[in-house]
């Protein structure tokens, strides 16, 4: 059944009609506006608040680890080596008293008996010198040579020269051992049975393992940080050492002492501060090579501001907070800093509030809102603020 045209017509018209008077009410009834508010554009930053107290001011440096002892391994005598000790290689373990190598002693043996020929024979000598001046029998009035006493005393100079031929000649065949005169490890042995050895050629390196050295270079005016005073080395005794790196795939720490202190600036206007480390005592033993972090600490500084690194607005000034809120570049008087913190000793009140910038590009004067410190920040002794 179709619908008649004019109620087609009707139902367009309303739906026409509708979509008009929506169309004139939006327009007539706007929409709300939008509640517009000042946005903050001031910079939000955290502050510091500057403490005054005697503070062990921590200095860093890194050195390479050495042996305390290190030995050269050389023999006074040439010849071929007849027999070396499976402990003689490199890495290889001995002890004092050990026998590492030995050179064929035949031809030291030989000498030792051509030698004592010679004494034997300078002793006879002597004897027939004596039995001839008995023969002459001079008197006082007769000549020195008369009384045959330049006669004696070249027979008892030649027993003396073949009596010093045989010690030297015993004293070569001992030569033919190689002896390790430390307990220790060994490094760079080249020795082989059958080799021919020169006379005084280095045959290897003999280190101690139970104690190693650190030199650590350290600036001249760290000394007072750390309590040092030059020609007391009792004051060395107050300075402790941590040091820490990675070594045999792991990550170390070991505890050392200062024992000295090199003498002397070098051009770099530094001096060098020698640390021992007990190996006996530590988990992982330190060996020969190892690049190590070192922290030393000393006597404490008295009257030292404590503040982050990020504080740091120039060479010698700090960034803080003025009483508008305004940001401004404080001059101060910075006795040391490292990679956290700066250590101020003048320029500075408790009523400071020190801003942590950081590496942001600030204009002075500009206003700030202030934060309180970070939670967890943690100061130099390990306290938090």
């Amino acid at each position: 059944m179709k619908v008649p045209f004019s109620l087609r017509t009707l139902v367009a018209l309303v739906a026409a009609g509708v979509m008009v008077l929506a169309v004139v009410s939006l327009y007539m009834v706007p929409p709300a506006q939008p509640d517009i508010r000042q946005q903050d554009n001031v910079l939000s930053l955290d502050t510091w608040s500057v403490k005054w107290s005697d503070v062990v001011i921590p200095v860093h440096t890194q050195g390479m680890v050495r042996a305390r002892h290190e030995l050269p391994l050389s023999l006074e005598v040439s010849g071929r080596v007849e027999e070396v000790s499976p402990a003689f290689a490199d890495g290889g373990r001995v002890m004092a008293g050990d026998v590492l190598l030995r050179l064929d002693p035949e031809p030291f043996e030989l000498e030792v008996v051509s030698q004592q020929n010679a004494v034997h024979a300078a002793r006879l000598h002597v004897a027939e010198t004596k039995a001839r001046a008995r023969v002459a029998g001079g008197s006082s009035r007769s000549s020195a040579l008369g009384r045959f006493e330049p006669q004696m005393d070249e027979a008892r100079s030649r027993l003396a020269a073949a009596q010093a031929g045989l010690r030297q000649a015993q004293r070569q065949l001992e030569q033919t051992e190689l002896v390790a005169s430390i307990s220790g490890r060994l490094k760079g042995v080249q020795v082989m049975p059958g080799q021919h050895l020169q006379a005084g050629a280095v045959l290897g390196q003999l280190y101690q393992e139970d104690l190693v050295e650190v030199r650590l270079p350290v600036r001249d005016d760290w000394l007072a940080l750390l309590g040092i005073v030059p020609g007391d080395d009792a004051s060395l005794d107050t300075v402790s050492a941590r040091l820490s790196g990675r070594f045999a795939g792991r990550q170390g720490q070991w505890e050392g002492k200062v024992v000295r202190r090199e003498g002397g600036l070098n051009r770099n206007q530094m001096m060098h501060l020698i640390v021992q480390v007990a190996n006996f005592e530590q988990d992982l033993p330190l060996e020969p090579g190892v690049l190590v972090q070192a922290e030393l600490r000393g006597a404490p500084t008295a009257a030292v501001a404590v503040l982050p690194r990020s504080a740091q607005a120039g060479e010698d000034s700090i960034w803080v907070l003025d009483d508008e809120k305004r940001l401004r570049r404080q001059s101060v008087a910075i006795l040391h800093y490292d990679n956290e913190s700066l250590y101020v000793h003048d320029g500075v009140t408790t009523d400071t509030q020190a801003v942590l910038a950081g590496d942001l590009q600030l204009l002075e004067g500009m206003r700030i809102h202030p934060n309180p410190p970070p939670a967890g920040l943690a100061t130099v002794d390990g306290t938090r603020q």
